[in-house]
């Protein structure tokens, strides 16, 4: 009976360290099959990567923009964790920075919101905003600097209202466009299959 009780122990140890990792690490469960999406897109980056293993998903048309934003932080040696990429009409965001727009590029897959590291530290929202900004050691600083000349991104930091962990494309400026593309996205998204199942195609 003792050894049965301490095989079981083991196995529960065993079995919540792999959900503890699993949910801290690589959130698999989250992750859809996008070999079928017209629109969304799947973005595995060197320097950009997504919190908790979560799958970080855009608008097939920022993957560029992406590209240009994982260049600028290998450059300055930072990485860029990914907190929030495409978001679906009606999710619920906690510990949100600033109060979601009704008409958020990140509805639209045009939109990412992100933390910084460097070999040093972590730096988030409060770190990064106006009064804050010349605290910035330079690789930040020249990181934020290249977004904000980017003539095709938007730097949140710059908006009236702060919102420093933001970067987007700003095709809310047309909400006529911002309506097409949250309406594919989000009918690609509710369709979309968990790559877990493998026996679904």
């Amino acid at each position: 009976m003792k050894r049965i009780l301490i095989i079981l122990t083991i196995f529960i140890i065993i079995f919540y360290s792999i959900i503890s990792y699993c949910y801290h690490n690589f959130q698999f469960w989250t992750h859809l099959k996008t070999e079928q999406f017209e629109t969304l897109r799947e973005y595995n980056g060197k320097n950009i990567i997504a919190f908790r293993g979560r799958q970080i998903l855009v608008h097939k048309s920022v993957i560029p923009r992406l590209i240009e934003i994982d260049n600028y932080a290998k450059n300055n040696n930072l990485i860029l964790t990914i907190n929030q990429s495409f978001r679906f009409n009606g999710q619920n965001i906690s510990r949100a920075i600033v109060k979601p727009a009704k008409f958020s590029n990140h509805l639209a897959g045009f939109a990412i919101d992100f933390n910084i590291e460097d070999e040093n530290r972590k730096y988030f929202s409060n770190d990064l905003k106006r009064n804050n900004r010349n605290k910035l050691p330079i690789n930040v600083k020249k990181f934020l600097n290249k977004i904000r000349k980017n003539k095709k991104l938007r730097w949140g930091g710059d908006f009236n209202k702060e919102d420093p962990i933001h970067i987007d494309t700003p095709i809310n400026f047309s909400k006529k466009k911002w309506l097409i593309y949250n309406q594919l996205c989000d009918n690609e998204f509710s369709k979309g299959i968990p790559k877990w199942k493998v026996w679904e195609k």
